[in-house]
C-alpha cells in the first residue's frame, strides 16, 4: 500500500503542517513575535480541522479499495497518519486561540465600534482618543468579551475549555522572569519582583504616538497589550468555561426562582398563633 500511504501524507500531513506554519508566519509577519504562540495555536486548530476532515475521507477511500477496518487502522498507524491525542491538541489550541483573539482583536474592535457607532447615536462626546480609552480600560475590555465568548464556546466545545489560561500564563511568567529594567542602576542589574509586576500590570494610560513618544513607553504598552491582555482574557475565558461546566447560571436562576416562590406567612396563620398564645395565657 505505498500509494495509499503517499496519498495519505499528501492529503493529510502536508496540508495540516502547512496550515499551522502559514498562520503562525502570518502572525509573526503582521504583529511581531510576541503573539506568534497564539497564532501558532490558531494554526494548529486550523490544521486539526483539516485533519479531522481528511482522515475519515482517506479511511473511506482505502476501504473502497478492499481494505478492512482493522487493516485500514493498522496502515494508518504504521504510516503515522493516525496521531494519538490529535483531538485534545486541536481543542486546546482552539480555546487558546479564541481566548487570545478576544484580547488582541475583539476588545480593540469593540472599543473602536463604540466610538464610531454607539457614541454618535447617543449624542455623547468625549475628548479621550479611542486608543487611550482602550488602555485606560484594558482590564475590562480584555475580561468581559473573553468571559462571554468562553461561556458560549464551552457549550459547543466543552473539553479543555478551562485550560485556556495555560499558554498566556506561561508567556507572562517567562517575561516576568527574564525582565530587566532598562532604567535600573548598573550596580543593581536585577529588578525586584515589585518593579516587574508593576511594569506589566500597572497599565499605561496614554498611547504613544509619533508626535509624542514621551507620554508612554512604546515597548511597555506593546507588552501590556500582547502579554498582559491575553493573560486576563485567558483567565476570564477559563472561569466562564468552569461556570458553564457546573451550570452556575442555571443554579443561580433556579435559586432566585425558588426564593421568589417561597410562600409568605398568611394572616390566618398569624391569627391562629395569636389565639393559641392567648388561650395558653388564660390557662396559666
Amino acid at each position: 500500500m505505498p500509494r495509499a500511504v503517499l496519498l495519505g501524507h499528501l492529503t493529510i500531513t502536508v496540508p495540516t503542517v502547512v496550515a499551522a506554519a502559514l498562520v503562525a508566519y502570518y502572525g509573526w509577519y503582521m504583529f511581531g513575535p510576541e503573539i506568534v504562540p497564539y497564532y501558532a495555536a490558531a494554526g494548529v486548530w486550523a490544521g486539526w480541522q483539516w485533519y479531522s476532515i481528511a482522515l475519515p475521507r482517506w479511511n473511506q477511500w482505502l476501504k473502497s479499495r478492499g481494505a478492512g477496518e482493522a487493516e485500514t487502522r493498522e496502515i494508518g498507524q504504521r504510516a503515522g497518519l493516525i496521531w494519538p491525542g490529535a483531538s485534545a491538541i486541536g481543542l486546546f489550541a482552539l480555546h487558546t486561540a479564541v481566548a487570545s483573539i478576544c484580547a488582541i482583536h475583539l476588545g480593540p474592535r469593540l472599543v473602536s465600534r463604540w466610538f464610531a457607532w454607539i457614541l454618535p447615536l447617543t449624542g455623547f462626546s468625549t475628548i479621550t482618543p479611542p486608543a487611550d480609552y482602550l488602555l485606560q480600560h484594558l482590564e475590562l475590555v480584555s475580561i468581559v468579551p473573553a468571559f462571554a465568548v468562553g461561556y458560549l464556546m464551552s457549550h459547543y466545545f466543552q473539553r479543555l475549555a478551562t485550560w485556556a489560561w495555560v499558554v498566556p500564563s506561561v508567556i507572562l511568567t517567562s517575561h516576568l522572569i527574564t525582565f530587566t529594567d532598562v532604567h535600573s542602576s548598573v550596580l543593581v542589574p536585577s529588578s525586584s519582583w515589585g518593579s516587574r509586576f508593576s511594569y506589566f500590570f500597572v497599565i499605561q494610560q496614554t498611547m504613544p504616538t509619533f508626535q509624542d513618544l514621551r507620554g508612554s513607553d512604546p515597548v511597555r504598552v506593546a507588552l501590556q497589550m500582547t502579554v498582559v491582555a491575553p493573560f486576563y482574557s485567558g483567565v476570564a475565558y477559563s472561569i466562564a468555561a468552569l461556570c458553564a461546566k457546573h451550570h452556575l447560571w442555571r443554579r443561580l436562576k433556579a435559586g432566585s426562582v425558588a426564593m421568589e416562590s417561597e410562600p409568605e406567612p398568611s394572616q390566618s396563620s398569624d391569627a391562629v398563633s395569636c389565639e393559641l398564645k392567648t388561650s395558653s395565657r388564660q390557662l396559666d
